[in-house]
């Protein structure tokens, strides 16, 4: 189906007739003007349309920000970390032009050439390869040429420094980009103060004692470097699409040193110092394809191929003075495969059948130096079988439901362990006209620790504690359920009102125990507890003055409880408001996000975290993006959150800093060259990252 939306249109019509000139006793009437509003907003049973003002595409440096500018109801774009998810806090796939991109690939996007926003709520379309959240960028379309986009990011407060080259070709059919980007960052106010509280039963043949633990950070240093590469040529037809992407990405950290002044309220331990010395480097080597074939009107097959062999190297030596030196060096080589393959069936327009099937390995191989030598071996697999099925009754309803069952096998240094396991989803969606929408969808399956969590390796961490992890570590079952309502009264208001609850069965926690080396605390993981975590809230946006002012609320009232050896309950109103202003090329943006208290899902820390604020002036004319922002300028401390745990043998307080909460000044600017006839600017990529490490921490 053509589209024949445009972006934001005002549609002025006036009436006039023309008949034979009237007598004297007719008089004349002259109509009115009508003016007739494009919507630039609509929903259905499916899919949400947005299409953005030009405005907040001129004020975009990419993607991302672009879907913060519009504030889209249904997601959250975490104004932090620039992640998106759906309200929910669901991840959501990412398309442009139905192709798959990574959040990193939407960097390079010229936000000027997106033509709308579509999300999709369980999409028939084959190429999204069944996903459940989509959103898809539509783009302007071109003939052949190219643009190259630089970009430069530097902040102030805080040394880093960040720098981002993408240059994309396309001829006829094929579309050739290349990424290059580089990240600096230094810290010398990094560390933490803990007052940490140990109940042993009998340590150092001393008998039972309890021994407090003080240790507050006397200097740090930081340094971190990492780079991406990468090449993709991608061939595009109405019935056949591939894309080939080769990566390259270093993450080199020479120093994460710090030093420690540490008291103890035991003889047995003197007051001292402590040093901890550490670096890291990794690399990944990554191979991405994807492949999608039309067989016939009614059935096609997704195929997605990634190879990834990485080489992690870390090294850590803890000493305090003479008395005692900790070193826990390592080096792994890291193989990852996975092959997926979706097949499409519509036999017509009601029924959609989609099967699931995938293949993914890991292998990791672990020489662990220092004090406690040893050799370790990851061989992880994961299979899956999936069916899904949607019936659309028309555009107005529609339900579906899936069922995958999932098989895992472990091999962790000759120690096996198999399991299966089945996922179910179940999904419906009522849209009486294009302004409302009702969704619900619940989900029950099954989650299973990493490969570092069922390490039998045992490693010091200080004088007083050791931690391994737990080959016998099971799988927790998850169940959810989601209830939204979205309005699109016009194109001033959106409304989204939505209600979740999320449950965790015996969740895999950390437990401590005075059953380590000389009866030390030994820190390792097992089942235990569940782990409830409930809200109600709802995301409304505003435009005034002609679309001038954009004003977004999202108020949310959480209900949190955990139950087990860190049982635990707490109820929460957060909030994050955002405001801005257009005026003519400039742009005026603020946020503020509510302090935050939450239980961590796999442990029983207690974490707190401050508000967060920002405020922002850009300008930008389609080929120069300037912008100044100021973060969190109150905040002239480096804490980033406090922690807070309590147990039988072990307890602590502790405050983290770094350089996540600091104040911190920006200033980044974008340039965009174009070349060539006619430039079809999407798909673009960037790096994909190190591979994944299994080296116990």
């Amino acid at each position: 189906m053509k589209t024949t939306l445009s972006l934001i249109i005002t549609a002025t019509s006036v009436l006039a007739s023309s008949a034979q000139e009237p007598t004297d006793t007719v008089k004349t009437q002259e109509l009115q003007e009508i003016v007739v509003e494009a919507s630039n907003q609509r929903v259905n049973a499916e899919v949400s349309t947005y299409i953005p003002m030009a405005k907040q595409k001129n004020a975009a440096q990419n993607a991302v920000s672009l879907l913060e500018q519009m504030s889209i109801p249904q997601i959250e774009v975490d104004p932090v970390n620039q992640a998106v998810k759906t309200a929910h806090g669901q991840n959501i796939s990412i398309f442009i032009d139905y192709i798959p991109a990574t959040s990193e690939d939407l960097q390079g996007m010229r936000t000027q050439d997106v033509k709308k926003v579509e999300y999709y709520l369980h999409p028939t379309d084959s190429r999204f390869q069944g996903a459940k959240y989509v959103i898809n960028f539509v783009m302007q379309r071109y003939e052949w040429g190219g643009y190259t986009k630089l970009n430069a990011n530097k902040w102030i407060g805080v040394n880093r420094t960040e720098g981002q080259l993408y240059s994309k070709i396309k001829y006829k059919r094929m579309t050739f980009d290349v990424f290059a980007d580089e990240i600096y960052l230094t810290n010398t106010h990094m560390g933490q103060n803990s007052s940490e509280h140990f109940n042993f039963l009998d340590l150092n043949g001393e008998g039972p004692m309890s021994v407090i633990r003080k240790s507050e950070t006397g200097s740090s240093r930081y340094r971190n470097n990492s780079n991406d590469f990468s090449f993709r040529a991608l061939y595009n037809t109405e019935r056949f699409q591939f894309s080939n992407k080769l990566a390259y990405s270093l993450t080199n950290i020479p120093h994460n040193d710090l030093s420690n002044n540490i008291s103890y309220s035991s003889d047995l331990f003197p007051i001292s110092k402590s040093s901890t010395t550490s670096s890291s480097k990794d690399w990944a080597l990554n191979y991405n394809g994807w492949y999608f074939f039309m067989l016939s009107k009614c059935a096609a097959l997704n195929v997605d191929a990634v190879y990834t062999y990485g080489r992690n190297t870390s090294n850590s030596n803890y000493s305090v003075h003479d008395e005692l030196s900790i070193v826990n060096d390592a080096k792994e080589d890291v193989h990852k495969m996975s092959v997926y393959l979706h097949l499409n069936w519509n036999p017509n327009k009601h029924n959609q059948f989609f099967t699931n099937f995938g293949v993914q390995h890991d292998w990791n191989i672990i020489n662990y130096y220092g004090n406690s030598p040893s050799k370790q071996k990851y061989d992880v697999g994961i299979y899956f079988l999936g069916q899904n099925y949607q019936h659309i009754f028309n555009e107005k309803w529609n339900i579906g439901a899936g069922l995958a069952w999932i098989w895992e096998t472990n091999r962790i240094s000759g120690i096996k362990a198999d399991n299966n396991f089945p996922q179910t989803n179940i999904n419906a969606t009522w849209s009486p006209n294009n302004k409302h929408q009702m969704y619900f969808t619940s989900n029950y399956g099954s989650m299973f620790p990493n490969a570092s969590q069922k390490s039998p390796n045992t490693l010091q961490q200080d004088e007083l504690m050791w931690y391994r992890g737990t080959p016998e570590l099971k799988d927790y079952k998850y169940t959810n359920a989601l209830l939204s309502y979205t309005w699109l009264p016009n194109n001033r208001w959106q409304l989204t009102a939505d209600a979740y609850f999320g449950y965790v069965k015996n969740r895999c926690v950390t437990l401590y125990s005075p059953t380590g080396p000389n009866g030390t605390m030994l820190r390792q993981y097992f089942n235990g507890g569940d782990y409830f975590r409930d809200y109600i809230g709802f995301n409304a946006t505003g435009k005034f003055l002609g679309g001038k002012l954009i004003a977004k609320l999202r108020p949310q009232f959480w209900i949190r409880k955990t139950t087990g050896d860190y049982a635990w309950s707490n109820n929460q109103l957060t909030c994050t408001v955002r405001l801005t202003y257009y005026l003519n090329n400039f742009y005026f943006t603020g946020w503020y996000q509510t302090p935050s208290k939450y239980q961590e899902r796999n442990s029983g820390i207690i974490s707190r975290t401050p508000s967060t604020y920002q405020i922002q002036i850009g300008w930008g004319n389609g080929t120069w993006n300037i912008n100044a922002a100021a973060y969190n300028f109150f905040h002239t401390s480096w804490d980033d959150y406090k922690e807070t745990l309590t147990s039988e043998y072990y307890s602590f307080d502790r405050t983290t800093y770094g350089t996540q909460r600091h104040a911190r000044y920006t200033v980044s600017v974008t340039y965009t060259m174009s070349y060539g006839k006619k430039v079809q600017r999407n798909n673009e990529i960037s790096g994909s990252g190190t591979a994944s490490s299994a080296i116990l921490k």
